[in-house]
C-alpha cells in the first residue's frame, strides 16, 4: 500500500507544479489585458472630453455642406452611428 501512497504523492506534486505554472501564465495574461484595459479607458475619458467639440464640429459641418450632403452623409453614416451605440452598450 505504500507504493500507492508514493504514486499518489508524486501525483499531487506533479498537479502541483502544473499549477503554479498554470498561474504563472494566467497573472502574465491578465498583465497584458489589464494594459490593453487602461488603453480603452484613456481613449473613452478623451471621446468624453472632445464630446462638445464633436458637437460643434457638427453644427458647422451641416451648416456648410447645407441639406443634400448632410442627407446623403446621414445615409452613409447611420450603419456605423448604430454599430457604434451597439458597441457602446456591450461595453457598459
Amino acid at each position: 500500500m505504500s507504493n500507492r501512497l508514493e504514486q499518489l504523492a508524486a501525483r499531487r506534486r506533479m498537479l502541483q507544479a502544473q499549477c503554479s505554472v498554470q498561474r504563472a501564465e494566467i497573472a502574465g495574461e491578465g498583465a497584458v489585458l489589464g494594459a490593453g484595459a487602461a488603453r480603452v479607458d484613456q481613449a473613452v475619458v478623451v471621446i468624453r472630453r472632445l464630446g462638445p467639440v464633436f458637437l460643434a464640429a457638427g453644427v458647422v459641418v451641416a451648416v456648410v455642406a447645407g441639406p443634400r450632403r448632410l442627407i446623403g452623409f446621414a445615409r452613409q453614416a447611420l450603419p456605423i452611428a448604430l454599430m457604434a451605440s451597439r458597441a457602446m452598450r456591450l461595453l457598459r
